[in-house]
């Protein structure tokens, strides 16, 4: 009888323990995906800025440093800028800018005269992270991470993702220890404010992973992943269909695992950029398959003419249980040049991101498909007429023979 009472016990505490390891540190742990440009990313970052109890750490590739910015209008406001001049509230900010050396010396000592602390990496390589940590280690800690840049032509005309993280630990403690790292490695911007770093522990999360290139990218390690090595993975465990929405897909191993991948079966749906577009003929022996659809989002006459509208995202959704995404472009250029993130869901929270981005996916997929018949009609009727229609028109998800098509018909056009 004893030994049953103690058996059951003994049971009953390992329950206990298996449902605390499987809860998430905070009871009010959430995750949230936006995209642009339907959903109000730029003002969800304001107020998460608006409520930070101490520290704001931002490593950004381009931002807008224009009023018109929500994330600006916070940052102007006398609420921070009081918070910002007493030390109650101290932001860094590592900044690379797309534009020239003097455009973006211009926007660092505006983000400085903001009160900001900035610094830039200054190496051969770019930070292209887009994230930011907001009190790591205290009650509210919070993680905004994704493949969009915080600024108004990103917001508004292009195709991106946004994640929220809020009470997540190990997304707190990772985004923590890269900025803290890059922070060490980087050179002083104006006045340095000798703000201390924020110290990240180890708290693990199984359905999360996160990867990031800048041990390598900083020569501090020639072992560390590299990040299309995670890609391939995730491409290579599907076993029934994938869906990519990607601006690029120009990696030889990447291109290799998704042929693989089509040859045993696995459909693949692949949406890129109208940049990518442009050499896509290199890449098309390997994209060629019945298992594999590819369409690119479309919008002008010249296909050079890309930024605009820019499908931005970076990620995949594999077998409706995996999401990968984050900044990382899938290039060269982006492995070798750059230092990016990917960011890896599984498990459940796989399958609760999975449905989300699958929605966006197919979103994307159809997107303008009821226009093009319309489209191809007017440009018809003004060629006949003997007038240039207009290079541009609104995004369109064309299959490659389409987009061929189209530019055959009218090789002229006014912009």
């Amino acid at each position: 009888m004893t030994f049953q009472r103690s058996t059951a016990a003994l049971t009953t505490c390992a329950l206990i323990l298996l449902f605390q390891l499987l809860l998430p540190l905070h009871a009010d742990a959430k995750i949230e995906a936006l995209f642009h440009p339907h959903d109000p990313t730029l003002e969800k970052i304001a107020s998460w800025i608006e409520e930070a109890e101490s520290r704001v750490d931002i490593a950004m590739y381009n931002m807008d440093t224009t009023d018109g910015s929500p994330v600006i209008q916070t940052l102007k406001s006398e609420s921070i800028q009081a918070r910002l001049q007493s030390g109650e509230l101290q932001i860094r900010l590592i900044f690379e800018g797309y534009g020239t050396s003097a455009e973006n010396a211009v926007k660092m000592q505006a983000l400085e005269d903001l009160g900001l602390d900035v610094r830039f990496l200054g190496r051969s390589v770019k930070v292209h992270h887009k994230f930011a940590a907001i009190d790591t280690g205290l009650r509210k800690e919070r993680v905004i991470s994704g493949s969009a840049n915080w600024s108004l032509s990103s917001y508004r005309n292009y195709n991106e993702n946004i994640l929220f993280f809020e009470g997540e630990a190990e997304a707190s403690d990772q985004f923590q220890e890269e900025f803290n790292r890059l922070w060490e490695n980087s050179k002083s911007f104006g006045h340095d404010l000798q703000f201390s770093n924020i110290e990240s522990g180890s708290r693990d999360q199984r359905d999360l992973v996160f990867h990031f290139n800048s041990l390598r990218r900083l020569r501090l390690t020639q072992d560390h992943e590299l990040l299309t090595e995670q890609v391939v993975r995730v491409i290579e465990s599907a076993s029934s269909h994938i869906e990519i929405a990607s601006t690029r897909i120009r990696l030889l191993p990447v291109l290799e695992a998704v042929q693989a991948a089509a040859e045993r079966g696995v459909r693949v749906r692949i949406l890129i950029s109208q940049d990518d577009y442009r050499d896509l003929h290199k890449r098309a022996s390997y994209l060629e398959h019945e298992n594999i659809e590819v369409r690119v989002k479309f919008y002008n006459l010249r296909p050079g003419e890309y930024l605009a509208f820019q499908m931005h995202n970076k990620f995949m959704v594999a077998d409706g249980e995996t999401v990968l995404t984050g900044s990382f472009n899938w290039s060269e250029s982006a492995e070798k040049n750059h230092i990016e993130n990917l960011v890896e869901f599984k498990g459940r929270a796989g399958k609760s991101m999975a449905g989300v981005f699958a929605q966006e996916f197919e979103m994307l997929w159809d997107m303008g498909r009821d226009k093009l018949a319309g489209l191809k009609t007017r440009l018809a009727e003004m060629k006949s007429s003997g007038r240039l229609p207009r290079c541009g028109f609104s995004p369109i998800a064309m299959q490659p023979s389409e987009v061929r098509s189209l530019l055959r018909s009218h090789r002229k056009c006014e912009l």
